[in-house]
């Protein structure tokens, strides 16, 4: 009869998966990971992945509302250090998180870049819909916290822009991705070039989307 493994083993080996599956995607292209490679690097049974994860989307849709989760709770956290906003300094800590998502969140962003790939197909629909709850709630909350602290833009203006600022990353990284043609450059060089070029795009089409929003 086989072993029954405790709450807190069966907790570990979930973390096992998802902390391997976080690897290979910063590996290997979404396409090219598959729950048998998955289960190699666990040192595990395919059967077993499949137990606690019924699809590599439903998996790497987790995954992906993780990362949106500690996004949100990284930025709530800076936004508890100001106690008001001009529209001069708001301007310019939007600027500085939108650089910190780019600079420290490359998993969020590489997955949000496929974000349909994996939510379009096989994914499981209880955790599709508490990731989306989630994320909106959270976004949300950042809204409302923000509006109290300015007092010339609402709640609504401000969960649209990030809602924006979403597409503007998204954007920006496939951009530079299709124009670089980042899986052929080997040289270090050229990988950072890449980034600069991102970064560049991205925060230059977030201030003039927050020029409008802020100034017309």
């Amino acid at each position: 009869m086989p072993k029954q493994l405790t709450e807190a083993e069966k907790a570990s080996k979930k973390k096992l998966i998802l902390d391997e599956a976080r690897k290979m995607c910063g590996e290997m292209n979404f396409g090219d990971i598959t729950m048998s490679k998955l289960a190699l690097r666990c040192n595990i049974a395919k059967g077993t992945v499949f137990k606690y994860f019924e699809t590599k989307e439903t998996l790497f849709s987790i995954i992906l509302y993780d990362e949106y989760a500690k996004w949100i709770e990284s930025e709530a956290e800076d936004l508890k250090k100001i106690k008001s906003f001009t529209k001069e300094s708001y301007k310019k800590f939007i600027l500085e998180e939108t650089e910190k998502i780019i600079n420290e969140r490359e998993m969020l962003v590489r997955l949000i870049s496929i974000k349909r790939t994996i939510l379009d197909n096989n994914v499981n629909v209880d955790e599709l819909v508490k990731g989306m709850d989630d994320l909106t709630k959270g976004i949300k909350m950042l809204s409302v916290e923000t509006a109290g602290k300015l007092d010339f833009l609402d709640v609504m203006d401000i969960f649209e822009f990030y809602e924006a600022r979403h597409v503007i990353v998204v954007g920006g990284y496939n951009l530079a991705l299709s124009i670089n043609n980042r899986d052929k450059l080997k040289e270090m060089n050229e990988q950072r070039l890449i980034q600069v070029d991102f970064v560049r795009l991205v925060l230059k089409t977030t201030e003039s989307q927050l020029k409008a929003l802020l100034y017309c």
